[in-house]
């Protein structure tokens, strides 16, 4: 992956204020992604004038897709999702009903990229190997569908298949914990299905979420 200068990435620094403004008039009933802005400028600030091809698997309402289409000003954007929500969703009454007018919510939130965004409504799991069949392949994916270890670990392996060589990709809820054990929480299925490729990737941050490169 080519890296950037510090003088560069001094001198095309995105603050609070600027992101702040991609989200004017858009509609969310949540917030998970924010937080991450700050790690993701820097990790994607090599891709920010290239035709950068990325894909994100479960998109919600749209929060990080715009964040990537802003930031990412020449990319193109593939979102799968099913737009139903997972099973946390249905589970608790207090986010239940947040789940009926999602995918109006994504269509209104991104409608300005239309001609950037590819929008596929379905389960990783049934539109991913369609993907690679097609012959498609992208330089940046951001996993962040189901949180159930299993799931986790398909989406993974898919993912990676599409992946180019020098891509990158970005493992959202690595740390997350409300499962009721480790076996079913998203890292192991992501740390288990690195283990099937060593040698293949080097990791570029760990935290909450898990980022790496391709080789």
């Amino acid at each position: 992956m080519e890296r950037t200068s510090a003088g560069e990435r001094a001198s095309e620094v995105v603050n609070e204020a600027d992101i702040a403004r991609w989200y004017e008039g858009c509609v969310f009933s949540s917030d998970w992604t924010t937080s991450h802005f700050p790690v993701w400028t820097e990790v994607l600030a090599a891709h920010r004038h290239r035709p950068a091809r990325v894909l994100e698997i479960g998109s919600w309402e749209g929060r990080s897709a715009l964040f990537f289409l802003h930031y990412l000003a020449g990319s193109s954007l593939t979102c799968v999702d099913t737009f139903e929500g997972s099973v946390e969703h249905h589970e608790n009454a207090s986010l239940a009903p947040s789940v009926a007018d999602v995918e109006r919510r994504f269509d209104a939130n991104t409608a300005r990229f239309a001609d950037r965004i590819e929008k596929i409504r379905g389960t990783s799991g049934s539109v991913l190997p369609l993907l690679g069949i097609a012959g498609r392949r992208f330089d940046i994916v951001y996993v962040d569908g189901s949180h159930y270890a299993a799931d986790v670990y398909g989406d993974a392996a898919l993912a990676w298949s599409l992946t180019v060589s020098g891509g990158l990709v970005l493992f959202d809820d690595y740390d997350w914990n409300l499962m009721e054990t480790e076996s079913e929480r998203p890292r192991l299925g992501i740390e288990t299905f690195l283990r099937t490729v060593p040698g293949q990737f080097r990791e570029i941050h760990r935290d909450y979420q898990l980022i790496v490169e391709k080789l």
